[in-house]
């Protein structure tokens, strides 16, 4: 049977053409892990059934921390998951089952998972508390990234991020994930799949049309810039519609 022994493999995505032109340099494994294991909290905060999802995983699934880190915080191309919005984390687990979302290696997770295990898995990560581990990886231009964060380009018709994730990136419930702190390669690769069109799962195609405008290097530029912002709770929705620009209801995950 297929269980804890199982380990998440690194894969070539979609983005491959864009990481091709970036020279990431990976961080230390050991060292986030020993970062995370001591600075973490809320780890043992689940029904010990969940906490067995986290850490051994199932006959058909592996373990959640085997790739995601023992507190959720990620590793390159792996996204962190603590203190990530919970409705956001339980959209994706669903669209990764479903196929909307395309990844092989979730969607062999999530199938695996029924609803109930994916709302608490959803919530015990949303309630880690972590202090970011990462900074700028990608050697991109931290002085662009933080005007694509903050103000946005409006000649190029790209809004700026706070618009819809917080004022820090520090994400909106229910709809909009948190950025800050996230790893760089994987928003980086994230968005590369928004621009390559393999990425679709968003009700109203925000993030296909915003990142189509986005060269590789405002990708890099924004990935990295966010790696430096400081981790703040999820923003509730009434937060941000102060904001010009910002959607003040929101009623489906839009990334």
């Amino acid at each position: 049977p297929m269980g804890a022994a199982l380990t998440c493999r690194a894969h070539p995505g979609p983005a491959e053409a864009f990481l091709a032109t970036s020279k990431p340099v990976a961080p230390s494994l050991a060292a986030q892990k020993a970062a995370a294991t001591q600075q973490a909290r809320g780890v043992e905060k689940a029904a010990p059934e969940v906490l067995a999802l986290v850490r051994h995983g199932g006959d058909q699934m592996w373990s959640c921390a085997s790739c995601h880190g023992e507190a959720g915080e990620g590793n390159a191309s792996t996204p962190r998951l603590a203190g990530q919005v919970s409705d956001y984390l339980t959209k994706q687990l669903v669209d990764f089952r479903s196929g909307v979302r395309d990844n092989a290696h979730m969607a062999y997770v999530a199938k695996a998972l029924d609803e109930s295990e994916i709302k608490a898995l959803a919530a015990y990560y949303s309630q880690i508390q972590l202090p970011s581990l990462v900074g700028p990886r990608l050697d991109g231009d931290l002085a662009r990234g933080r005007q694509l964060t903050h103000e946005g380009d409006w000649k190029q018709n790209v809004p700026a991020c706070v618009q819809c994730h917080g004022a820090s990136g520090e994400g909106v419930q229910p709809s909009f994930p948190a950025l800050a702190g996230q790893q760089p390669e994987y928003v980086f690769g994230q968005l590369a799949q928004w621009h390559a069109g393999v990425r679709g799962n968003s009700p109203q195609q925000l993030m296909d049309r915003i990142v189509q405008r986005m060269s590789p290097q405002d990708m890099r530029a924004v990935a990295d810039y966010l790696a430096t912002l400081p981790l703040r709770p999820a923003a509730a929705p009434e937060e941000v519609a102060s904001v010009p620009g910002s959607p003040s209801k929101v009623k489906s995950n839009e990334h």
